[in-house]
């Protein structure tokens, strides 16, 4: 603890504790200056610079006070300031109480562990603020919309906040040429990845940034064993993209070794026509000359190959007809449209290398592509890496590095797949065993994306996961965590233990199907919900919040009443649809902090099996005992008791 006064003009001007509390000021000047705030957070009363957050007195409190709504603390910062403020800063910041400074020992009272915290906090909240307005203005998207990214991305850091373990991670960096790729491809479709989502154009795009020699990011890779290939955990699409534009993608090599041994004994000649004097084979001209294979095709199966089946079988791609892409010059411009087969042997000038275009995909060069390699890291430490990752600016979302961490478990894969984000091209079962012969599976999906929630980014998956947590998580009477983190304690616990209820591929099976026929409810009756439910009442995209709580609901009644469930809906449909537009308890809450979020799905969900005639009570109990777990009990601890 410091044990001399330390006033703010006493303080050399680099040492860590004032460079720190430059930026603190700076970063709390630039919050008060948006025009824009998100739904729940209020706007400032006036706009303040630096200069004007003074740390010689507790005026700084009242300025940070105006801007924490940006900061998207758990609990509201007492406007007081005084002591009651600085003790709710160390509760929020889960620090010491000796990092609280006595008085007089320092101004602010604060140890360097403290005003380093505020500062990443405030840090945080000033690129949330930007990539806020980004979307709110530049991109035109609704401000529930834009509210709603903002609240997720505070999830993703909170979630990341826990430390997993001090352990080395056992992984190494380095720069690979592109043919370590081509040569023995890595396992693209490890069952916690999603299918490809790259357009033509993300494609095309990639392909000529690698000819005009443009950096790539790093691809981040998972060593399995000596003899087997590695697993793509970040970078599918770009692999995925090369190994398409030089016919190495292994999903294309089988389909063309299937349909040559279908037609062996049929030869071609150099045009391409079947020719018995013919030297070359289907799969000789697919490696060589991919216009004559195409020919060659329609002559064998008798039908030509479309760009819908091309995606299908991850067959080539052209590069772009135009020079938007860069592709201009002596040297580039006469690849314009043409396959690699086409453009093998012509000369290129890459990383200040002479080298033809075939070289450049298949041999040693200067052009290289960063990679970073897990050789033995537990699944933990992964976590822990990923989550650096993101504040270094690779951004994988929290789904992403669910997925990845913990692929292990059933209930993770049931999950991505169910919720349609897992490749199509991978057979179910190989991806999800508990979810084989559940039929029409993919009506989940597909409620999913009716629902307004994409493909992209595991969307769809977040949401499967949140109603599942929320339905099925026991905490043993301890709050509940952010989102991202009650759902990360879900998988934990039925990662560390083999006899979880959840670990049984039968009740999984179970599981799904009562989601299953849930959604089908849900999403068939439209006449329940309200229009506020839907993006404000401004389009057809749910609101995160109202789906979970009311999703949720439904399940619960299936699970306690199968039978007549319709008839409860039919019966007490109005009642609901009155509820949802007029209930206080309906009624989203202005503040999107971890709190008032989960008491107003809790409030949701009660209501709603009240207004069925079901007891929650017997609705948990009955999920109890089909799943042998239930997280209602758990959510109802969430409530936030009214204050007179």
């Amino acid at each position: 603890m410091t044990d001399h006064i330390e006033h703010e003009n006493d303080l050399d001007e680099d040492s860590p504790r004032a460079l720190f509390l430059e930026s603190i000021a700076d970063g709390l000047a630039t919050l008060s200056e948006a025009s824009d705030t998100p739904n729940g957070v209020p706007p400032v009363s006036s706009i303040f610079s630096s200069g004007d957050v003074d740390f010689a007195s507790d005026s700084w409190m009242n300025k940070l006070a105006e801007v924490q709504g940006w900061l998207s603390l758990s609990e509201d910062l007492p406007l007081t300031g005084g002591e009651p403020f600085l003790q709710a800063l160390i509760v929020e910041f889960k620090l010491e109480p000796t990092d609280l400074l006595a008085p007089g020992s320092a101004q602010p009272p604060l140890a360097l562990n403290a005003l380093e915290r505020l500062n990443e906090r405030v840090e945080a909240a000033g690129r949330l603020q930007r990539d806020f307005l980004e979307e709110l203005e530049a991109k035109g998207t609704s401000r529930a919309t834009a509210t709603q990214s903002w609240a997720d991305a505070w999830a993703e850091i909170d979630a990341g906040e826990e430390v997993v373990t001090p352990e080395p991670v056992t992984a190494k960096a380095a720069t690979w040429a592109i043919y370590h790729f081509t040569k023995k491809p890595p396992n693209l479709t490890p069952s916690y990845q999603r299918g490809d989502v790259w357009g033509n154009g993300d494609r095309q795009s990639l392909m000529e940034s690698i000819l005009r020699g443009v950096p790539l990011p790093s691809v981040i890779l998972l060593r399995t064993g000596p003899s087997t290939p590695h697993e793509v955990v970040d970078g599918k699409q770009r692999l995925t993209a090369i190994l398409r534009f030089v016919g190495k993608h292994p999903v294309a090599k089988q389909k063309v070794a299937e349909v040559t041994a279908r037609h062996s004994g049929k030869m071609f000649n150099d045009k391409g026509r079947l020719d018995k004097h013919g030297d070359r084979n289907l799969t000789d001209l697919f490696n060589d000359d991919y216009p004559a294979f195409r020919r060659a095709w329609k002559a064998l199966e008798g039908y030509a190959l479309n760009s819908t089946l091309e995606n299908e079988y991850y067959f080539p791609f052209k590069l772009r007809t135009t020079g938007d892409g860069g592709l201009v010059g002596p040297y580039l411009e006469p690849l314009r449209g043409k396959y690699y087969t086409q453009i093998k042997d012509r000369e290129i000038n890459v990383a200040s290398q002479q080298i033809v275009v075939e070289a450049l995909f298949e041999d040693p060069v200067d052009y290289t592509v960063p990679v970073i390699e897990y050789t033995q890291a537990s699944q933990a430490q992964i976590h822990e890496v990923f989550r650096l990752y993101n504040k270094q600016g690779v951004h994988l979302n929290a789904e992403e590095i669910r997925n990845a961490v913990y692929h292990e478990v059933e209930l993770t894969r049931a999950i991505l797949a169910a919720a349609g984000d897992a490749d199509p091209s991978t057979d179910l079962a190989k991806i999800s065993e508990s979810l084989v012969g559940i039929h029409d599976l993919r009506r989940l999906g597909e409620a999913l994306t009716d629902y307004g929630f994409g493909g992209t980014r595991y969307k769809r998956t977040k949401v499967l996961a949140w109603v599942i947590s929320v339905l099925l998580h026991d905490t043993k009477e301890k709050d509940l965590a952010s989102t991202s983190r009650n759902i990360d304690q879900l998988l934990i616990a039925i990662q560390k233990n083999k006899s979880h209820p959840l670990a049984d591929l039968s009740t999984l099976t179970k599981l799904f199907k009562l989601l299953l026929h849930a959604v089908e409810l849900h999403s068939s009756h439209d006449e329940l919900w309200s229009d506020q439910f839907k993006d404000g009442g401004k389009g057809a995209k749910w609101q995160e919040l109202q789906l979970v709580g009311s999703l949720v609901g439904i399940t619960m009644a299936v699970a306690a009443s199968p039978d007549d469930i319709e008839d409860r809906i039919e019966a007490n449909a109005d009642a609901i649809r009155t509820a949802s537009e007029e209930s206080e308890d309906w009624e989203r809450p202005e503040k999107t902090q971890t709190k008032t979020q989960w008491d107003y799905i809790a409030k949701i969900n009660k209501n709603l099996l009240e207004l069925l005639g079901i007891d929650p009570d017997q609705a948990a109990e009955a999920v109890r005992q089909q799943f042998g777990t239930s997280g209602y009990a758990s959510l109802q601890r969430m409530r936030i008791e009214q204050k007179s």
